[in-house]
């Protein structure tokens, strides 16, 4: 009687069975990392351990809006002059002086106020103090008289007698460096301005 060769060998459908059984059982699934235990079954012990508290305070910043908020107009009266000053930003590019297309409802409503106005009408430009003084003064006063000329375009023959002249940077109102020499933005920001002078209010 004569034997085959051997071969390769194949499993059995038992033997196929036996060997899934042995890969599912809980020892096997021991590795994924699944903690064993029922979900549902929670004691409020655990979940007090669980609990991390956090306190806020580190992480809230203060803000004060005082010094956040830049006004982009402010008016005063004194003796019988009011003074409307206009941040320069509100009017014009950063250092140009022709006034921009939203500067328009400003300027309307300025004007409005000084129509029929007693007296002359006082337009004066203010500078920061970044750059050539000499520079700083040729704008303040092409910015002072582009706001008189859009005034006079504004109210015609109504318009009252207005006089416009630059300063420069030597007038500003807020500090642009802070105790350590560092450049203070928002300052520099309030002195670029146009005041404007008229006779009441």
């Amino acid at each position: 009687m004569s034997r085959r060769a051997a071969g390769p060998r194949t499993l059995g459908a038992g033997a196929v069975g036996a060997a899934l059984a042995l890969a599912l059982t809980p020892a096997a699934a021991a590795d994924t990392g699944e903690v064993a235990g029922d979900p549902d079954d929670v004691t409020p012990e655990t979940i007090a351990d669980a609990v991390i508290p956090i306190d806020p305070a580190p992480s809230v910043i203060g803000i004060d809006p005082s010094e956040s908020v830049e006004e982009l107009e402010t008016e005063k009266s004194e003796g019988g002059t009011t003074t409307v000053t206009i941040a320069a930003d509100v009017l014009f590019a950063f250092d140009e002086a022709s006034l921009t297309d939203a500067a328009q409802d400003t300027i309307a409503d300025i004007a409005g106020r000084l129509e029929g106005a007693e007296g002359t009408v006082e337009v004066v430009g203010h500078s920061d103090g970044i750059g050539d003084d000499a520079y700083n003064q040729e704008l303040s006063e092409k910015r002072a008289e582009a706001v008189k000329s859009a005034i006079e375009d504004e109210l015609g023959s109504a318009a009252p007698d207005i006089e416009a002249e630059g300063r420069g940077s030597s007038e500003p109102v807020a500090e642009e460096t802070d105790g350590d020499g560092n450049d203070v933005p928002s300052a520099r920001a309030e002195n670029r301005r146009v005041e404007i002078s008229f006779e009441g209010g």
